[in-house]
C-alpha cells in the first residue's frame, strides 16, 4: 500500500492566524480533533506549522504563557511536497529530515497534511488502526474505503503467525465497529430514536468468528413501547441505511433476508420472546435453522438490556426443553468432519475437478454446532465457540482434556482456513472455504486428519447423549 499517492492520504489542514494565542489554537485543535495546524499571516500566506508535540515541548515543558501568539512557537517554512509523490517516497523523506508531518497542495489550492502515522498505516494497517479510524469516519464512503484494508490486514496477521482465534476476533471487532459507526451516522441523519432499541448482530459476527467479509445477519429488538404507526418508519429507514452501508463495505445482503430491514426481524421485545418460545417449545425444521443463527447473537449497539432480557428468557427455555435439545443435536448431523470409513480425508470435486474440503461446513461448523448444543442445553450465556467450550469445562459438562483437544482442533482447522484465504487474497482471487487437498503438505494432512478425528469423536458422543428416546 506504500505505492499510493499522497493525494489519496492528505486531509485538509486546519489553519489559524499567526496572531492567535496559543490557548486559542490549542482549543481549536482539540475541537476539530487535529494534531496539527497551519499558521497563516495577515495575507493568508503560509507562515509555519504547529503540532501537538510543539504545544507539549515548547509551551507546557517550557512554562510559556498560553496567551503568547502562536507564531512564537511555530516551525517556519514547513516542507511542501508534490501530491504525486508516493507514500513510500514521503516516508523516506520524513525519516531523512526527522519530521512527522509534510504538506501537500490539494487540487483546490488548499494545503493538505500527511503525518507519519498516516504513512505507517499504509505499511501495517492492522485491526487496531482500522477500529480507531472507523470510529471517526465521517460518512459511508469513508467506511467503504477503510473496509478495503481488511483483506491485506488478514494477510499480514497470517504472515505474522497470529492465532486463528485472534484473527477472527479482530476481524469481527472491525465489522462490529462498522455497524456501530453506521448507526451513529444514521441517528445523526434521522434524529434520535423515538424509543430504546438494540441492534443485534448474528452468526459469525455475533460469535466474533468472522473471516474477511461475510453476508449480513442482523436484527433489531425494540422496546415494548413500540407502536408501528408512530415508530416503524424511523426504524425501517435506520435499518435500510445500515444494511446499504454494510453492503458498500463488502458485507453482502443476506440471501435468506435475515436483516433488520425485514420487518419480521425488527420487532419489540415481547414479540421476540414469542418467537423464541415457539422455536424452543414447538421446534420445526425452520425453527432449528433459525436457532443456528439467532442463538448466536450479540448486541452491537443500543440498549443491551433488551438483548439481555431476551437471552435470559431464552436460556431458561432451552435448558428445560428436552425435545428441543434432541432435535438441535440431530440437526447438527448435517455437518460432520470430512473423514472416510478408514479415517482418511474425504474430499469433493470443485468446478475445476480439484479435490477440495470445505473447511467451514465440514471443519469449523461441527465444533460450533457442538458447543452451541451443549451451551444452550445447560443455559450458558457465552456465544464465542472458544468461550463456550471454556464454560462447558468450568461447569463440568465436558472434561478439560476434551475441551483442550477440541480447542486445539478448532484452532488448527481455522488456521488452515485463514492461510488458504490469505493466499487467495494475494492471488487476487475471491476468498472461499474450499481448501484444495493438493495444497497441503503430508504433515498438514496428518494434522488436519487428527483434528477431524478429535471433532468426530466428541461429536458422536454428543449425538449419543441427546439421542431421542
Amino acid at each position: 500500500m506504500l505505492h499510493v499517492h499522497l493525494t489519496e492520504l492528505a486531509c485538509p489542514a486546519l489553519t489559524v492566524p499567526g496572531n492567535a494565542s496559543i490557548r486559542t489554537v490549542a482549543a481549536r485543535m482539540t475541537e476539530v480533533g487535529s494534531r496539527v495546524a497551519l499558521v497563516l499571516d495577515a495575507n493568508s500566506s503560509l507562515q509555519g506549522i504547529i503540532t501537538d508535540m510543539d504545544l507539549r515541548s515548547r509551551v507546557l515543558a517550557a512554562g510559556l504563557d498560553s496567551a503568547t501568539e502562536i507564531s512564537a512557537i511555530m516551525t517556519p517554512d514547513p516542507l511542501i511536497v508534490s501530491a504525486e509523490q508516493t507514500a513510500a517516497e514521503a516516508l523516506l523523506l520524513m525519516a531523512r529530515r526527522n519530521i512527522r508531518h509534510i504538506l501537500v497542495t490539494l487540487p483546490d489550492s488548499r494545503f493538505g497534511v500527511v503525518s507519519v502515522f498516516d504513512l505507517l498505516r499504509q505499511y501495517d494497517y492492522n485491526a487496531a488502526w482500522l477500529v480507531g479510524d472507523i470510529h471517526v469516519a465521517p460518512d459511508v464512503d469513508a467506511l467503504a474505503r477503510l473496509s478495503q484494508h481488511l483483506p491485506p490486514a488478514l494477510v499480514r496477521m497470517v504472515q505474522y503467525g497470529v492465532a486463528a482465534r485472534d484473527i477472527a476476533h479482530s476481524l469481527s471487532l472491525v465489522g462490529q465497529e462498522i455497524v456501530h459507526r453506521l448507526l451513529k451516522l444514521a441517528e445523526a441523519r434521522f434524529g434520535s430514536p423515538p424509543i430504546p432499541y438494540a441492534f443485534i448482530v448474528a452468526g459469525s459476527m455475533g460469535r466474533h468468528e468472522q473471516t474477511i467479509h461475510t453476508d449480513q445477519d442482523n436484527a433489531m429488538i425494540l422496546d415494548d413501547a413500540f407502536v408501528p404507526q408512530l415508530h416503524d418508519a424511523y426504524f425501517r429507514e435506520l435499518a435500510q441505511f445500515v444494511s446499504d452501508g454494510l453492503a458498500a463495505c463488502g458485507y453482502v445482503y443476506c440471501p435468506g433476508d435475515i436483516m433488520a430491514t425485514n420487518q419480521q426481524w425488527r420487532q419489540p421485545l415481547r414479540v421476540w420472546k414469542e418467537y423464541f418460545a415457539q422455536w424452543v417449545e414447538t421446534p420445526e425444521p425452520q425453527a432449528l435453522v433459525n436457532a443456528t443463527i439467532f442463538f448466536d447473537l450479540r448486541c452491537a449497539y443500543g440498549e443491551e438490556s433488551l438483548w439481555c432480557s431476551l437471552r435470559d428468557d431464552l436460556l431458561v427455555r432451552t435448558r428445560a426443553s428436552r425435545l428441543f435439545q434432541t432435535l438441535l443435536a440431530e440437526n447438527a448431523q448435517a455437518f460432520q468432519p470430512p473423514l472416510t470409513f478408514w479415517k482418511g480425508l474425504a474430499a469433493e470435486r470443485n468446478a475445476d475437478d480439484e479435490k477440495v474440503i470445505d473447511l467451514k461446513k465440514r471443519g469449523v461448523v461441527p465444533v460450533i454446532d457442538l458447543a452451541r448444543v451443549y451451551a444452550l442445553t445447560h443455559g450458558l450465556p457465552q456465544v464465542n465457540t472458544f468461550e463456550r467450550l471454556d464454560a462447558l469445562a468450568n461447569h463440568g459438562v465436558l472434561n478439560r482434556v476434551d475441551v483442550r483437544d477440541l480447542q486445539e482442533a478448532l484452532e488448527s482447522i481455522g488456521s488452515l482456513r485463514l492461510r488458504h484465504q490469505a493466499r487467495q487474497v494475494q492471488q487476487g482471487v475471491i476468498p472461499d472455504n474450499a481448501l484444495p487437498l493438493a495444497s497441503l503438505s503430508s504433515l498438514e494432512r496428518r494434522h488436519l486428519r487428527d483434528a477431524c478425528e478429535v471433532v468426530a469423536g466428541l461429536q458422536q458422543a454428543m449425538f449419543r447423549r441427546y439421542r431421542a428416546v
